[in-house]
């Protein structure tokens, strides 16, 4: 009998940084502008001081609002919407799970769960499922709308905020390091993109995808970005990686 030994191994990532072109700006409609969502015309933010959510057009004017009645949680972070209703991450405490609320877009309660962990603060909506991100293990994610972890992949950044997705990769805010970060579902990093020249202090912390280009919010400043990213696309990513599939 023959045995063979099969051995996995990591290549480096060698990563070019991808370009930022600013497009459009505004000031956001409330302080710490943590969650953006697209809903095939406005984009709605979630602000984590007044737990608010925001129905805002392109150019920065406010439509409609809803502050969440409870069941709901505290300070507002990540947001994505489904193609009918919007789903909001909402945080006790940094020790505390993440708790994800789904709403109407007129702000009737729909569903809820509890994230695995503490400290989970992004999150987007890939067609099918949901991507959320946790601070704390810096960690991301795939999870069905009842709650279930699908698959999960770690991430080399601090404090990974909100996300958004493109219709193939997915990307998340890097605070600490200033950059919009492009992986794949495995985890691999596609490309980086530096958003630390956008403002005197540059946070970046909400995020999403219109369908053509991309909207950061800069947390120091309150403002709102509308940005196009170029960068190398499938060209980079690494053999040997795992991801961690929950059935």
């Amino acid at each position: 009998m023959r045995v063979f030994l099969i051995v996995l191994f990591a290549l480096p990532v060698i990563t070019v940084a991808g370009s930022v072109n600013v497009l459009s700006s505004f000031y956001s409609p409330d302080w710490f502008p943590n969650g953006l969502a697209w809903d095939g015309n406005y984009l709605w933010l979630l602000g984590g001081h007044y737990d608010t959510f925001y129905k805002i057009s392109t150019d920065g004017s406010v439509i409609s609002y809803f502050t969440p009645a409870e069941p709901g949680g505290k300070n507002g972070d990540g947001a994505t919407f489904d193609g009918t209703n919007l789903w909001g991450m909402f945080l006790k405490s940094t020790s505390s799970p993440g708790e994800v609320y789904e709403y109407t877009t007129s702000g009737t309660y729909v569903s809820s769960f509890l994230c695995p962990g503490i400290w989970h603060f992004g999150m987007t909506w890939d067609g099918n499922n949901l991507w959320v991100s946790s601070r704390d293990a810096q960690m991301i994610y795939e999870m069905s709308t009842d709650g279930t972890v699908l698959s999960s992949f770690s991430v080399p950044h601090t404090n990974p905020g909100d996300m958004a997705w493109n219709g193939t990769h997915l990307f998340y805010t890097a605070k600490d390091d200033k950059l919009i970060v492009e992986v794949t579902t495995d985890g691999e990093i596609v490309d980086t993109y530096d958003v630390s020249g956008m403002s005197g202090n540059m946070k970046p912390t909400a995020l999403t995808f219109d369908g053509t280009n991309f909207w950061v919010s800069d947390q120091e400043s309150d403002i709102i970005f509308e940005v196009e990213l170029s960068g190398v696309g499938l060209q980079q990513y690494t053999f040997g990686r795992i991801k961690t599939l929950f059935q």
